[in-house]
């Protein structure tokens, strides 16, 4: 039961590193800016410094306290707007104005991330920069989430069927502590290095 609750918050650690989105890379702002999945994914590649990692993930975690308010703000203006549509003759004027309203709230979404990646891009030299834009291209965090989910499913799988067996999984759940803890860090080939080794673990016993 303990693993099953670690893998269980192991799977919700993936929103801190994957939940902020630069939009398509044809766009010239987005090539000009870093999402925050975008950095920590490559932050060994590109030499980033444990402080400055820590520095971003402070930033991140504080600008996603703010989002759910302001994405909950425009749900509810947008249930305003599908209201007065909804009236068999719809006030134009009315209408226009809340639309309004809609754009303002979707604007601060938009001014809240653009501060955020705004941020994240003060914190990297110039060479740090250049080096992510030329990993941009190559950079599919989906499948790299995708992949580690995959083998987080195997070891839970794994250390059932040892435990089915008569085994002491205890060993293996303090091993995969330390997962989340490289997640959380951006340390995305030192967590996925630590799932492989545990597997094999498993596959031995």
């Amino acid at each position: 039961m303990r693993l099953k609750i670690f893998i269980i918050l192991m799977c919700a650690s993936f929103a801190l590193v994957s939940n902020t989105r630069a939009g398509e890379a044809t766009d010239p702002l987005a090539e000009r800016l870093f999402p925050p999945d975008l950095i920590l994914h490559n932050g060994e590649a590109i030499g980033l410094s444990d402080a400055k990692r820590q520095e971003i993930l402070s930033r991140v975690e504080k600008a996603q306290t703010r989002l759910p308010e302001l994405e909950e703000a425009l749900r509810k203006e947008r249930e305003a707007m599908v209201a007065l549509l909804d009236r068999e003759k719809p006030d134009e004027t009315a209408l226009l104005k809340q639309l309004n309203v809609v754009f303002a709230r979707e604007q601060e979404i938009r001014r809240e991330q653009f501060g955020l990646m705004l941020s994240l891009r003060s914190m990297l030299t110039a060479g740090q920069q250049a080096r992510l834009n030329e990993l941009r291209k190559t950079h599919n965090p989906s499948s790299v989430e995708a992949r580690l989910k995959a083998k987080l499913a195997s070891v839970e799988a794994g250390a059932q069927k040892f435990a089915s067996n008569g085994g002491d999984p205890s060993s293996i759940t303090e091993k995969m502590q330390q997962f989340p803890v490289l997640l959380h860090a951006g340390k995305m080939k030192e967590a996925e290095a630590l799932l492989d080794r545990v597997l094999k673990e498993l596959e031995a016993k």
